[in-house]
């Protein structure tokens, strides 16, 4: 049996980079902005949350408030 293709792990590389770059985003999030971004799903440009920024603010949110 192969194991993954370069261009798998190219895939792979590039969807936890992005991530690691979220959850680097809202590290600086203070208890008011993220209750607000979770309440509302929408990020700090006005935007609504992506599936990636809903997994990073659940990130921070836990170290924030605990799991």
């Amino acid at each position: 049996m192969n194991g993954p293709s370069a261009a798998q792990w190219d895939v792979l590389d590039c969807h936890f980079e992005y991530h690691a770059r979220l959850v680097a985003r809202f590290k600086e999030a203070g208890h008011v902005a993220v209750r607000q971004m979770w309440r509302t799903q929408i990020n700090e440009g006005g935007a609504a949350l992506t599936q990636f920024e809903r997994e990073a603010l659940i990130e921070r949110h836990c170290e924030l408030f605990g799991a």
